[in-house]
């Protein structure tokens, strides 16, 4: 594959990339490696040598021989108390930011001021070494479903190699980047945040070839302080970036990214520069696009992640992927757990998209129930986390939306439970309770056999609590 590094400037350049044979991956890092990847950040001399060193571990549960160590430090433990674990666990140099007996390690050590900043040096060192092309994916909803499906359409040429879940954050993406083989030709890491610069400083390190932003919206608003502050800071992986992908329902994501100096290139069902001939979507969220001649039926539901295909499709497409390559790619792909998961229980359909919630999602979840078929639609609604000081007023719009929409009923839990009960004003459908036995209770004598139920929450609330209670009453 013709590498994509961060020195492209054009689109037909990503275009033009082709795959490339697989290799063998041999070690990669030793001493001198390391103090080349931390010189900036070290707090005295480093060790050196030529001796191979295994992988970047931070978890002595999965530190293998040889491996190094970093000692990372969080609000709740200090990784600094496990050295001697790691030492008897076989690791071969230890970076730490703390004072340290040096007697009891008989290992090579590199001092530095912050290990959590040294671990993306390792990072942003690797992945400059490894050099070929990295798809960025940020935004405010959808990433992980994204990230899916741009792996999906990417994997029908190419090795992909994916960040795991949702590990997106300081920790997350150098890890991910970390672990990438050799021998993949392209990696896509997903980009989160929850504080302001945090998008850049993922963006430093990861260095994408192609940034895609799946949207903007009210999202951590705790530390990001405003939709304002969401733009700025998802905006702010596309600076010195190549190629950004952005929604063309969000038209401003586009002419702001151009602003910061990106080639862009937009994506969507009904417009952009890459867009749907035709699309529809059935009753249980199952949607069909039509793209260059080539039917898409992604296993993702709900209009949002049409959307999301036509971001991968971009992606692909600039990456050299033909239509309907990755179309058969998407199509085969797994669907994330718990993000529009619709599953079938007995006569009713469960759709669970309880991994997370933010206004956005829920708006775009609920838009998803109102296209479902059955004889009852019903949504269950849990509290949207860390959207601040308005986060009543959030939890009253998205309320005011379900009260507005033809669910036959509305059930609320945590913040949803006084959002409902303020907006609803007697409304019969709506159901509230301050906890998931009391709201099954209150709500199962109201369900009908057949019922489409909707789960949607941010994931410290865990909702899918309520799925035992569900489950054996549809299997009944």
């Amino acid at each position: 594959m013709e590498t994509l590094n961060a020195q492209t400037t054009s689109a037909d350049a990503l275009h033009s990339a082709t795959p490339s044979a697989a290799m063998a991956p041999p070690r990669f890092w030793t001493l001198d490696r390391m103090a080349t990847a931390l010189q900036d950040h070290l707090h005295d001399a480093a060790p050196f040598g030529t001796a191979p060193i295994g992988a970047i571990s931070t978890d002595t549960r999965a530190l293998r021989p040889r491996d190094a160590f970093v000692a990372l430090v969080g609000e709740n433990h200090d990784a600094h108390d496990f050295l001697d674990v790691a030492i008897a666990q076989g690791a071969s140099a230890l970076v730490v930011s703390r004072p340290i007996p040096l007697h009891r390690f008989n290992v090579p050590i590199f001092f530095v001021r912050d290990t959590l900043v040294a671990l993306g040096a390792l990072a942003r060192y690797r992945r400059d070494a490894w050099g070929k092309t990295i798809v960025g994916i940020a935004g405010s909803n959808g990433k992980t479903s994204t990230k899916e499906l741009v792996r999906a359409a990417l994997s029908g040429a190419y090795d992909v190699h994916a960040t795991t879940g949702n590990l997106n954050n300081r920790i997350g993406v150098p890890l991910t980047l970390l672990s990438i083989p050799d021998d993949a030709d392209i990696a896509v890491v997903e980009i989160g945040t929850s504080l302001p610069g945090e998008v850049a400083t993922l963006r430093d390190i990861a260095r994408p070839d192609v940034a895609v932003i799946t949207s903007i919206g009210e999202e951590h608003l705790e530390g990001l302080g405003s939709l304002k502050g969401v733009f700025d800071e998802e905006l702010s992986v596309s600076i010195g970036v190549p190629l950004v992908v952005t929604p063309s329902v969000q038209p401003e994501v586009a002419d702001e990214a151009r602003r910061l100096g990106a080639t862009v290139v937009s994506a969507g069902l009904d417009d952009g520069d890459v867009r749907a001939s035709t699309w529809s979507i059935d009753a249980e969220g199952r949607g069909t696009i039509v793209y260059d001649g080539v039917t898409v039926t992604p296993p993702v539901r709900g209009i949002h992640n049409l959307r999301n295909t036509m971001l991968a499709l971009a992606v692909a497409r600039a990456c050299g992927i033909s239509a309907d390559v990755a179309a058969q790619a998407i199509a085969a792909m797994p669907v994330p757990a718990m993000r529009a998961a619709w599953q079938r229980v007995g006569e009713s359909m469960i759709i669970n998209d309880a991994y997370n919630a933010n206004p956005g999602s829920t708006r775009a979840a609920l838009e998803m129930l109102a296209h479902a078929g059955g004889p009852q639609r019903v949504a269950i609604l849990g509290t949207m986390r860390e959207l601040g000081p308005d986060a009543d007023r959030y939890h009253d719009d998205v309320a005011r939306s379900a009260v507005g929409s033809s669910f036959d009923l509305i059930a609320g839990l945590g913040d949803f439970a006084p959002a409902l009960q303020r907006v609803a004003l007697g409304d019969a459908r709506v159901v509230t309770a301050p906890d998931v036995d009391e709201l099954w209770a209150a709500l199962v004598p109201r369900l009908q056999r057949g019922a489409t139920i909707l789960l949607k929450a941010s994931r410290g609330v865990k909702l899918e609590r309520i799925l035992p209670h569900i489950t054996a009453w549809a299997g009944a």
